[in-house]
């Protein structure tokens, strides 16, 4: 059972209420969420595709995939190792503060931080090992002898996902907003830099690392102010009595049941989701070379941009989620889940029929005249996009219904589907190959999860913080 609850009102949920005191309904709240967070990538696209632009230039296409290589390898272990902790955040802190349990809270938060910090420490490690042993099985180059290993440095402020977790948590999608765009203003400053001095590689290199880690300090300087704003920070640090009993004598498994497995099944889920992405670029590039890798990469950052507005819904979802499901407001969970996937599928679907005419040049403008090379994977890349917009409500429900395993069957199933897919087209239709793999393994994976979301039931017996996974 929870304890030491503190049931003044300072410690309500941010996000139940405005400040005014009159309630706001989920959809009104995700529509503010998206505006939001619209204001920071409608900054962050444009510097996005102009850093991208001027370096591609600067270094070539063939350095720049070396440097696009590094980012991926690096982003794949932080996503391998991280538990995904703003999702146990979300899913468990929002019943300890709807509970007034401010002791609960405080320990999920200690619990969360500090598989932040296990995590990218092994993570840091393991890519150093591996970029020092096995470079030559990555298929890279002797020029990335060094650094590979230095890269790895910044896996650690990769896997840092508490603080994602307490900002949306305390509805402080203003910061996020604000915060999304730190890596990229460093990378851009960066990069102009570098063009007036002529950098090189280990410069541009230097300078994505130092984006990862200001992105991080920044992301966890935000959270700490809103938990002391919130007056929630007092004493979260301050219990490692509590703390060890919580990692080494299974009291927080008691106290909060299901949360390691929580824990341990979102990051399993992150692992194969990064088959459509970061693995993917390495495949590219160990079979087809860097130029592939950074036109496959140039190509996805494309149509993620355009498919944005409609997947930043997604993101707003998950705590309005949680809230229902603790609420145990079932009929509005599944109706919110509905409008988002209506809503958000026409307009991803309105923005693939506009890439058809503004792919080619958007491509030729950050790329130069080789940019329509890859028109034909990028618009293949949105045309996956979209569809996985129109069934993005469905792993955000599966996640709060507790109904983890039926995501990590899905998830599992589809990269066995989806990698040998890659491997094949890619032998034989080279970077044009990747484009139908993933739209396929897309579709297989929206009916997956599809099926398993109709077939749960429409009620809830219990809490989610006392109900364990099935």
């Amino acid at each position: 059972m929870p304890e030491n609850r503190d049931n003044s009102p300072e410690n309500q949920i941010p996000a139940i209420e405005e400040s005014t005191g009159r309630p706001i309904s989920p959809q009104r709240r995700i529509v503010r969420n998206v505006s939001t967070l619209m204001a920071g990538r409608a900054l962050n696209a444009p510097m996005a595709l102009l850093h991208t632009s001027l370096a591609v230039r600067l270094l070539g296409a063939y350095d720049f995939g070396l440097v696009v290589l590094l980012y991926a390898f690096a982003r794949t272990l932080a996503d391998v190792v991280t538990f995904q902790s703003w999702q146990t955040v979300l899913n468990f802190g929002s019943g300890a503060l709807a509970a007034k349990d401010t002791s609960g809270f405080h320990r999920i938060i200690r619990f969360s931080f500090v598989l932040d910090a296990i995590s990218g420490i092994t993570g840091m490690v393991l890519g150093i090992a591996i970029t020092s042993l096995g470079r030559a099985w990555l298929g890279w180059p002797a020029s990335l002898s060094t650094l590979g290993p230095l890269y790895c440095l910044s896996i650690p402020f990769m896997a840092s996902a508490t603080p994602t977790g307490i900002l949306r948590l305390l509805d402080q999608y203003k910061l996020i907003s604000a915060q999304s765009i730190v890596a990229t203003v460093v990378r851009l400053a960066g990069t102009l830099i570098l063009w007036v001095t002529h950098g090189s590689l280990i410069a541009m290199t230097l300078i994505w690392i130092t984006a990862d880690v200001m992105a991080a300090a920044i992301l966890n300087l935000f959270a700490l102010q809103q938990l002391a704003k919130a007056q929630l920070l007092s004493g979260i640090f301050t219990s490692d009595i509590t703390l060890r009993n919580d990692l080494f004598h299974g009291r927080l498994g008691k106290s909060f049941p299901g949360i390691w497995q929580f824990a341990i099944t979102t990051n399993i889920n992150t692992t194969l989701t990064l088959a459509f992405s970061h693995i993917g670029t390495l495949i590219i590039g160990g079979m087809l070379g860097p130029v592939s890798a950074s036109y496959y990469r140039i190509g996805s950052q494309l149509a993620a941009g355009i498919a944005k507005p409609a997947i930043l819904v997604q993101s707003t979802l998950y705590p309005e989620m949680a809230r229902l499901r603790t609420e145990r407001n079932t009929g509005s969970l599944y109706a919110l889940a509905l409008r988002a996937a209506l809503a958000a599928g026409a307009l991803g679907s309105t923005l693939l029929a506009l890439a058809w005419f503004l792919g080619g040049p958007a491509l030729r403008l950050v790329i130069g005249p080789h940019g329509t090379e890859a028109l034909p994977v990028t618009l293949w890349l949105l045309a996956a996009e979209v569809i996985a917009i129109w069934g993005l409500p469905l792993e955000p429900l599966l996640f709060t219904m507790r109904r983890i395993r039926a995501v990590i069957v899905a998830r599992s199933v589809d990269a066995l589907l989806y990698l040998p897919l890659l491997v094949i087209t890619l032998d034989w239709y080279g970077l044009d190959g990747a484009g139908p793999a993933i739209l396929a393994a897309t579709v297989f994976l929206v009916l997956m999860q599809l099926g398993f979301v109709l077939r749960m039931k429409d009620t809830v017996s219990s809490p989610p913080d006392s109900r364990t996974m099935e």
